[in-house]
């Protein structure tokens, strides 16, 4: 009887594990890089990737 609730225990706790994996995957793939303002261009309002300006400067 213990073996079977150590068995069961160890098979629960793997599954939330990797759930919580694919939750963050599946999280970090979605999401959008940082977006800035770009104050030297004509259009100030238009939201540019961060990186592109750090890259120019």
């Amino acid at each position: 009887m213990n073996k079977k609730v150590f068995w069961l225990c160890g098979v629960a706790l793997s599954a939330i594990l990797f759930d919580a994996l694919i939750m963050y995957l599946i999280e970090w793939l979605s999401a959008e890089p940082p977006r800035c303002r770009n104050m030297n261009s004509v259009n100030p309002l238009k939201l540019v990737d961060c990186r592109t300006l750090e890259n120019a400067e």
